[in-house]
């Protein structure tokens, strides 16, 4: 990972690419704006989202 923090959050980031890198293979959305990232500590509300293929119960 290049510099920066961790704990950079999707919604305040202004450098395209640096939000570009943390949001590949998301596998959480932020409950309040929806954004979406690979790691928890990215998103204000983390929220899991589901694995792919997953139709629900």
């Amino acid at each position: 990972m290049r510099g920066g923090s961790l704990n950079d959050k999707m919604c305040a980031l202004d450098d395209v690419s640096r939000a570009h890198s943390l949001a590949e293979k998301p596998s959480v959305v932020c409950g309040r704006c929806g954004a979406k990232a690979h790691e928890p500590v990215n998103v204000c509300d983390p929220v899991q989202m589901p694995e792919a293929g997953y139709m629900g119960d």
